[in-house]
C-alpha cells in the first residue's frame, strides 16, 4: 500500500472557549489581523499581514513580515522551517504546527486479546507498548463492535452536509468524532473551528459565535470576526451545546436556518457556508422537557444523532487504549518504555474510569512520571482509589452505584491535583464550570471558603 501524504495543520486558541486548526497545503497561509488573513488573530499588536506560510516541496517554511515580530523559542525570527510539534507566537498567540500521518483504514490493530479479568482469568506477566499506531483511525482506538461500527458512521455521515448531534460522557471522545467527520467530508481543506460552549462567559459568547464591531460593548477595541465567520467553507463545532444560554439559542437557531448572521453592534448581514457539529453530555430530550433547551433547537442539530460509549461498556479496548498512552508518554522521554505488569493490567480494566478515555490518558501519564521502575504495577494507580478527604456533609457512599462512587473520587483526586481551583480543575474533567458545580452538589462536596476564592 502506498502511504498517504502528511497532512499538516495549525491550531491556535483565539480564546478560552474557541480553538481553530487551519489545514496547509500546497496554496500560501496569511496569518494576520486583516479580513484577507486565513489565520486572522484579533489583536492590535498583530499585523494586517503578520507572516505567511509556503511549501516548497515537502517542506513547510514559516516567513515574518511584521513589525512587532514573530517568535519560536523565546527569539525572534524571520523564517523558520516548521517540523511537527513546533510552536511559534504571534502576539499573545501561541500557533501550533503539526503534521501526521492519514490513518489507514483497512489497517488492523494490534491483537491484545483482553476483557474484564474474572477470578479464574489468566493474568499476564507484563505487557509491553506497541511500537505500530498506524491502526488508529480518527484517533480512535479499540476492536470492539460499537467502535467499529462508530467509525463506520463516522465516513458515512463525512460524506453528508447535515448536522449532527455528538452525545456521550465527559472524556469519550466526542471531539475526535467530530473531527473525524469533518476530515471525512468535502470540508477536509477548511477550517475546523472550535467554540466550547462551557468555557466561555454568557456575557462573551454570543460576540464569540458571531463576532462584533468596533465599539459595540466595553473592551471591544476592534472589529472581530466570529466562530461562524472563521469556520466559513469548514465546520464549527459547538462543544457542550447544553451549556448554551437559552436567551442566545434562538439567534444560534436563525444563524443555521438562514445561513447569514449580523455581527454584534453591527447592521450588515453576512452570508455563510458552515456545517454544524455538536455535542454534549448531557440528554437534551430532559433539557428540552424542562424548558432549558428549545425544542427546535435541538431537532435543527439532531438531523443526525451519534453515540460515543462509555469506557466501561467496552472494556475490551481498555488495554489498547492503556497501551498506546504508555508509548505516548515515553516518546518523549529518555527513559526506555515501560511495561504494564499483571496486576496493572487487572486494575485498569476493573476500575470503571468515569472520566473514561481522558482519565485513562491521565492516570498513565502520571503513574509513568512517578514510577521509577521499568514496570508499572497496580499500586502505581493507587491514587484512583486512594480514600479522599470528604467532608461530613458529603452524600452517603452507600446511597451511590459504584459508578457514581468512581466518579466522585475521581473529582476529589481531580481537585487534589488542581489545589482546589474549580476552573483548572473543569477544564481537566472536560465539562463546564457549571457542570462541575452540580457534580460537587449532588456528591455534596463542600469547599472550604479559602478555597471557593482560590478562582
Amino acid at each position: 500500500m502506498i502511504p498517504a501524504e502528511k497532512s499538516a495543520k495549525l491550531t491556535v486558541s483565539i480564546s478560552d472557549g474557541m480553538r481553530i486548526e487551519i489545514p496547509l497545503g500546497i496554496k500560501e497561509t496569511r496569518i494576520g489581523r486583516g479580513k484577507e488573513a486565513d489565520l486572522q488573530l484579533p489583536d492590535p499588536s498583530v499585523s494586517r499581514l503578520h507572516a505567511r506560510i509556503f511549501r516548497v516541496g515537502e517542506q513547510y517554511f514559516l516567513s515574518d513580515s511584521s513589525k512587532n515580530g514573530t517568535f519560536h523559542d523565546g527569539k525572534r525570527i524571520t523564517q523558520l522551517l516548521l517540523s511537527g510539534g513546533q510552536t511559534f507566537q504571534i502576539g499573545p498567540y501561541r500557533i501550533h504546527f503539526s503534521r501526521e500521518e492519514h490513518s489507514c483504514s483497512s489497517a488492523d490493530p494490534p491483537t491484545v486479546p483482553f476483557s474484564a479479568p474474572t477470578d479464574s482469568s489468566p493474568i499476564p506477566q507484563s505487557v509491553k507498548a506497541p511500537e505500530d499506531t498506524s491502526f488508529i483511525t480518527f484517533g480512535l482506538i479499540g476492536k470492539t463492535t460499537v467502535i467499529i461500527k462508530l467509525i463506520e458512521s463516522i465516513r458515512r455521515v463525512g460524506s453528508s452536509e447535515l448536522p449532527v448531534l455528538i452525545e456521550g460522557e465527559t472524556g469519550c471522545g466526542k471531539e475526535l468524532v467530530s473531527r473525524g467527520i469533518h476530515e471525512s467530508s468535502r470540508r477536509r481543506d477548511r477550517p475546523f473551528v472550535v467554540v466550547n460552549c462551557g468555557a466561555i462567559s454568557p456575557d462573551l459568547i454570543e460576540s464569540e459565535l458571531f463576532g462584533h464591531e468596533k465599539g459595540a460593548f466595553t473592551g471591544a477595541t476592534a472589529q472581530r470576526r466570529g466562530a461562524f465567520e472563521a469556520a466559513h467553507g469548514g465546520t464549527l463545532f459547538l462543544d457542550e451545546i447544553g451549556e448554551l444560554p437559552l436567551p442566545l439559542q434562538p439567534k444560534l437557531l436563525r444563524a443555521l436556518e438562514q445561513k447569514e448572521l449580523k455581527r454584534v453592534g453591527g447592521n450588515d448581514t453576512i452570508r455563510v457556508d458552515v456545517r454544524i457539529l455538536a455535542a454534549t453530555n448531557r440528554t437534551l430530550r430532559e433539557e428540552v422537557s424542562r424548558k432549558t433547551f428549545r425544542d427546535d433547537l435541538y431537532f435543527r442539530i439532531s438531523t443526525i444523532t451519534l453515540h460515543v460509549p462509555p469506557l466501561r461498556e467496552r472494556r475490551e479496548d481498555i488495554l489498547p487504549l492503556a497501551l498506546h498512552f504508555l508509548a505516548e508518554a515515553g516518546s518523549g522521554s529518555d527513559r526506555p518504555a515501560l511495561e504494564l505488569s499483571g496486576s496493572a493490567v487487572q486494575f485498569l480494566g476493573t476500575y470503571d474510569w468515569p472520566g473514561n478515555v481522558r482519565e485513562l490518558r491521565n492516570a498513565i501519564q502520571r503513574a509513568v512520571v512517578m514510577s521509577a521502575g521499568e514496570r508499572l504495577h497496580a499500586e502505581d494507580f493507587g491514587f484512583l482509589v486512594a480514600g479522599k478527604e470528604t467532608p461530613p456533609e458529603a452524600a452517603p457512599e452507600l446511597s451511590l452505584s459504584r459508578w457514581e462512587q468512581s466518579e466522585k473520587s475521581n473529582i476529589l483526586a481531580e481537585l487534589a491535583r488542581q489545589n482546589w481551583n474549580k476552573t483548572r480543575t473543569a477544564r481537566e474533567l472536560g465539562i463546564a464550570k457549571s457542570t462541575l458545580f452540580e457534580k460537587l452538589r449532588k456528591y455534596g462536596i463542600r469547599l472550604r471558603e479559602s478555597d471557593r476564592q482560590s478562582d
